[in-house]
């Protein structure tokens, strides 16, 4: 078993591309940015990038300034834009390399216009509105302060300004519709007091896109509907799964009744039994809860077997009891199809007690990615 063979996510890219035609259709005239921060939500951010890139999308949105900096370096020339807090240490790269930041006090204005003077380059910023998120961004009150910080800093650029939604439910929760008001008044105000800037309005994720809230913006920022996935209770409108999680059976025996298995010996057989080892745990991507009630399951040659035991570091242990001329060898499937059966990252979750963002991010980084349905790998040079 090669390192790779031990486990691995299938990355969809094809439905990847279906997906973010999917959230353009839905976006109408609209931009989307497809927001690929913590690693492409684990699905592999330079590929996922890549294929970005090939549908010239006109900005991607990243966690942090290490993300921005991988993705410049692998190739990615689209506009790249810092959703979080930039680090004071990059800021030199991050000028060099033309990524957008965004900024969340006076004082961060202060402080960026400081460094875009001292390396004499502009430096693209987009403000965020805290409209009742309640992390980072500014309070309505202070928008004078901040545009009169921005006008006495002319080495910045005001090119956005954005807000967070709290409600992973979209238009369907009021809150919602509370936050964009407040968002509007803000973009008001700010064009009042700033009427030269030109900016984008972004303020919708994917779950307000899919629930269309209204108005819409100038641009969404779609995360994990990208992926094929969209926050519990949401429809999922024909978006397409992109993400599998495989491994394959290490070792099986048969065990007599009364055998426990795992630790804490919390699963005990029942009947005669023949029990599979997997070399896949919880720093994989399987969530320990999993092993807490013994009624997981994976898939084995179409057939949902039960996890039982404890989920470990780097392994499972599943009973294949039932599973005719399982070997040693077969493929495992965490979250994908086999045959007639299908478990998603979505059931995943609910059975974890989380959310499937949780899950997708999990997925460690001993789990290789293999792209499929592309010509585009992870390792590949892009040519534009």
């Amino acid at each position: 078993m090669s390192p790779s063979d031990r486990a691995w996510a299938e990355i969809d890219l094809n439905a990847l591309r279906q997906n973010l035609l999917n959230c353009q259709n839905i976006a109408g005239k609209a931009a989307v940015w497809p927001v690929l921060k913590a690693n492409a939500y684990g699905h592999g951010a330079v590929a996922c990038a890549r294929v970005c890139q090939e549908l010239n999308v006109p900005l991607i949105g990243v966690g942090d300034s290490s993300e921005a900096l991988q993705l410049r370096q692998s190739g990615i020339n689209t506009r790249l834009l810092i959703l979080g807090t930039a680090i004071d240490s990059e800021m030199e790269h991050i000028l060099k390399n033309d990524i957008e930041v965004g900024i969340h006090s006076e004082m961060r204005i202060q402080d960026l216009g400081a460094i875009a003077s001292k390396f004499n380059k502009k430096l693209g910023v987009h403000l965020k509105i805290d409209t009742g998120m309640g992390r980072l961004g500014v309070r309505h009150k202070a928008i004078p302060r901040i545009a009169q910080a921005l006008l006495d800093n002319p080495m910045l650029e005001l090119r956005g300004v954005m807000s967070h939604l709290a409600s992973g439910k979209g238009n369907l929760d009021a809150f919602t519709e509370q936050q964009n008001m407040l968002f509007l008044q803000a973009i008001d105000e700010i064009k009042c007091l700033l009427p030269e800037a030109e900016f984008t309005s972004h303020i919708a994720n994917s779950a307000a896109l899919f629930t269309r809230i209204d108005p819409l913006g100038d641009a969404a920022r779609t995360g994990i509907a990208l992926f094929g996935i969209l926050p519990a209770g949401l429809p999922q409108h024909n978006l397409k799964p992109v993400l599998s999680l495989r491994t394959q059976i290490a070792f099986f025996k048969d065990v007599p009744a009364d055998t426990p298995v795992g630790y804490d010996s919390t699963w005990v057989s029942s009947t005669p039994s023949r029990i599979a080892t997997i070399p896949i745990g919880y720093n994989d991507g399987v969530p320990y809860r999993l092993g807490l009630n013994n009624d997981a399951a994976v898939l084995v040659r179409g057939k949902r077997c039960p996890i039982i035991g404890r989920v470990s570091m780097d392994y499972c242990t599943i009973d294949i009891s039932h599973v005719k001329n399982a070997d040693i060898g077969d493929i495992v499937t965490i979250i994908g199809i086999d045959g007639d059966e299908c478990i998603t990252a979505q059931d995943v979750a609910a059975q974890a007690g989380t959310i499937a963002y949780e899950i997708c991010c999990s997925i460690g980084s001993r789990v290789s990615r293999r792209y499929v349905a592309s010509h585009i790998s992870e390792n590949a040079p892009y040519h534009a």
